[in-house]
């Protein structure tokens, strides 16, 4: 049995659109990795129309093959397990790029494992990575715009 075994079904949809925001922290089986695992990541922004989500990575260690320069490294944010249920060890979030999802697609994944929904940020912590990403270089200021990086407000 798993977490979703609880929920009544009306339920479950009403957590999962709860928790389909900006800062919601999702643990997934992801297939734009090599090798495709399941991996931690941060919802950070939608499309106007919400079809669209843009998601980062947590990783336990930053990868220096990929992240060879000093500008990218420093878009890898640390963050220490201790305060963050979702953390099982000190993890770097990649505020480098970030991957666009299709929001239907995330949507009813969770709705088959709601237990995927493993936390949300703090507002110091997504203050800090949105602000990371306004100031990443490594990223289109048109795709920022669309994904409403710029203009999200942490309340």
């Amino acid at each position: 049995m798993n977490l979703g075994d609880y929920f009544p079904k009306g339920n479950t949809n009403a957590y999962v659109e709860r928790n389909i925001k900006v800062g919601t922290v999702i643990k997934l089986f992801v297939h734009d990795t090599k090798p495709p695992k399941e991996k931690r990541f941060i919802i950070i922004g939608f499309t106007e129309d919400k079809l669209t989500l843009a998601s980062i990575y947590i990783n336990s260690e930053i990868n220096t093959k990929i992240n060879w320069s000093i500008e990218q490294q420093a878009l890898q944010v640390e963050l220490d397990a201790k305060g963050r249920e979702y953390l099982a060890i000190k993890s770097y979030v990649d505020c480098s790029k970030f991957i666009a999802r299709d929001s239907s697609d995330i949507k009813e994944k969770l709705l088959k494992r709601p237990e995927a929904i493993i936390g949300n940020l703090s507002k110091p912590d997504l203050e800090l990575i949105l602000n990371t990403l306004k100031g990443a270089t490594t990223i289109n200021g048109k795709l920022k715009k669309r994904y409403g990086i710029y203009d999200f407000k942490v309340e």
